[in-house]
């Protein structure tokens, strides 16, 4: 994680500025922070010590679960809030996020403002909206999911979870995700390559025909 310096977070202020919600000045409380692909943004278990609001870059939520099992739980863009539920729920952990992309964020620093925000109108009317709308993305998500075939959705999530060109994501961890069987998502990644669409590589399966990929997508 790279901390933007106080003449630096200025200068990102100008060109990505943070939602006019809160009542109060925020900007004491406020750094730019930046994480490389592939790193974490929050750790799993832990209590995140900001809210971060994502301005640039992808990321990925996982669980682990006791028996060791991780579940991919859903990926997010830009601009969202991550750690939300966490500042509302001050003795709940956090779910495990990693950034798939370069991933730029405002951090809150709640130790300092946590009461702050939570007796915030207007924040917390924010909030309420971005839960709900993403509450109904999810729906929307899990109900979509059973109703296209499975190269169209694949082929979404491959575009969506790729960087540079790359996808590395774990065929067990995503074969759940989709809802559809191990060996029936390896069929498909098969049949992806012997088309010429991805080519496997040491560092992942590589993308060879996006316009292709892109297409296939767009069945969903």
């Amino acid at each position: 994680m790279i901390r933007l310096d106080k003449k630096q977070t200025k200068e990102y202020m100008k060109q990505f500025h943070l939602p006019d919600i809160f009542s109060f000045d925020i900007r004491p409380y406020l750094g730019v922070v930046c994480f490389e692909a592939d790193e974490m943004i929050m750790r799993e278990g832990e209590k995140p010590a900001a809210l971060y609001f994502l301005t640039e870059g992808r990321a990925k939520l996982f669980l682990t679960h006791e028996n060791g099992k991780i579940s991919l739980v859903n990926f997010v863009d830009a601009p969202c809030f991550l750690g939300e539920m966490e500042l509302l729920d001050g003795s709940r952990e956090a779910n495990g996020v990693k950034a798939i992309t370069t991933c730029t964020c405002y951090a809150i620093d709640t130790a300092r403002c946590r009461g702050q925000l939570l007796n915030d109108n207007i924040f917390l009317r924010y909030l309420c909206v971005f839960l709900s709308n993403k509450a109904t993305q999810n729906t929307n998500h899990y109900s979509k999911n059973q109703s296209y075939p499975l190269t169209a959705r694949l082929a979404k999530f491959i575009l969506a979870m790729s960087y540079k060109g790359y996808y590395r994501e774990r065929h067990i961890e995503v074969a759940e995700f989709l809802g559809v069987s191990y060996r029936h998502l390896l069929y498909v990644m098969a049949d992806f390559v012997k088309k010429g669409i991805l080519s496997k590589t040491e560092q992942g399966y590589y993308i060879e025909n996006e316009n292709e990929l892109k297409k296939i997508a767009g069945m969903w």
